[in-house]
C-alpha cells in the first residue's frame, strides 16, 4: 500500500469512531483519482484557464476578480453551469466580476496561474491545488487529495479535501445551531428544519477560514463539511452532486473576508463587520 493509501485508510478509520460520522467509501473512483496528472494549463479566454488531466477530463479555473476564482469540473463532460433548483434560483448577484488579468507559467512540479494578487498551484503529478497570497506571502489553502467522485447508496457525491492547520478556525454554513466555530467538528449543509441545539435551520455552502480563505461550494445540494472531526488536520468537504463547482476567496485580512467574497455571492452579501455576515439571501453566514 502506498502513501496515499495509508491516508485514505486511515481517514477511513477515524471517521467510524466518530458517531453519526461516515468515512468517504473507498471505490474504483478514489482509485482512479490518485492516478490523475496535469499534462497541460492553457489559456480558454481573458478570465478563464483550463487544466487538461491525464485521462483527458478537463477543469476550469475561472477568475471573478483578482482574489476570487471559480473551479469547475464535470467528468460527464458538462459545461460550466448554475446548479439545479426547483423552482429557479440564482446564487451568483448579477454582473459579479471584477477586473482581471491573470498568467499561465509552467514550473518543474507544477503550473502556475497568477493574478498579481494569488497564486493558484496545480501539481503536475495528482492535480492537487494550493493558493498563496501574494499580498502576504501566506500559504493559505492546500488541497491534501485529489478531488473524489463516487457513489453511495446510489446517490452520487464529490469530495474535497484540504488541509487544517492546528491554529486554524472555520465559520459559517449558515445557522448552525449551538455552533459558532467549527474545528473539530462535522456540520451538515442541509435544512434539517430544527431550531434546538445541534440543529440546522437555514444552511448555506459557505465557510471562511482564519487560514485567509473562504469557500463557497456553487449548489443546493446537501452536504457536510468536516473541520478536522474524523481526522485530525484535514478538512473533508462533501455534496451530493456529481460534479466539483466551487468559489475560493482569498482575502488579505483574515479576520475580515467579506469585502472579497461580497462581489461574487448573494450568500455573503450586505452587513460585513469585523469578519461577521448577516443578512444574506438565504441565511446568515456567521
Amino acid at each position: 500500500m502506498n502513501l496515499r493509501g495509508k491516508k485514505t485508510m486511515l481517514l477511513i478509520l477515524a471517521a467510524a469512531a466518530v458517531p453519526g460520522l461516515s468515512a468517504p467509501a473507498a471505490s474504483a473512483g478514489q482509485a482512479g483519482a490518485a492516478e490523475e496528472s496535469v499534462k497541460e494549463a492553457r489559456r480558454l479566454n481573458p478570465t478563464s484557464a483550463e487544466l487538461i488531466l491525464s485521462d483527458g477530463h478537463r477543469m476550469t479555473v475561472d477568475f471573478y476578480a483578482p482574489d476570487i476564482f471559480r473551479l469547475f469540473r464535470d467528468d460527464n463532460g458538462g459545461i460550466v453551469r448554475n446548479p439545479e433548483a426547483e423552482p429557479h434560483a440564482d446564487i451568483l448577484v448579477q454582473n459579479p466580476r471584477k477586473g482581471v488579468y491573470y498568467t499561465i507559467e509552467e514550473a518543474d512540479g507544477s503550473w502556475n496561474l497568477s493574478t498579481g494578487v494569488i497564486l493558484v498551484s496545480f501539481d503536475k503529478e495528482d492535480g492537487t491545488m494550493s493558493v498563496r497570497d501574494l499580498r502576504s506571502g501566506r500559504d493559505v489553502l492546500h488541497q491534501s487529495a485529489p478531488v473524489l467522485f463516487e457513489t453511495r447508496g446510489g446517490k452520487a457525491r464529490t469530495v474535497l479535501t484540504l488541509t487544517e492547520n492546528p491554529d486554524e478556525y472555520f465559520y459559517g454554513g449558515g445557522v448552525q445551531n449551538g455552533r459558532f466555530s467549527h474545528k473539530g467538528r462535522v456540520i451538515n449543509i442541509v435544512n434539517e428544519n430544527s431550531w434546538t441545539d445541534g440543529g440546522v435551520a437555514s444552511p448555506a455552502p459557505y465557510y471562511w477560514s482564519t487560514a485567509g480563505y473562504g469557500i463557497m461550494w456553487h449548489t443546493f445540494a446537501p452536504g457536510a463539511y468536516d473541520f478536522g472531526a474524523a481526522e485530525k488536520g484535514t478538512v473533508c468537504l462533501t455534496h451530493d452532486t456529481d460534479y466539483l463547482d466551487i468559489f475560493v476567496m482569498v482575502a488579505g485580512n483574515p479576520t475580515a473576508p467579506g469585502p472579497c467574497i461580497r462581489h461574487s455571492s448573494t450568500w455573503a452579501t450586505s452587513l460585513w463587520s469585523a469578519g461577521t455576515a448577516c443578512c444574506c439571501r438565504y441565511a446568515s453566514v456567521c
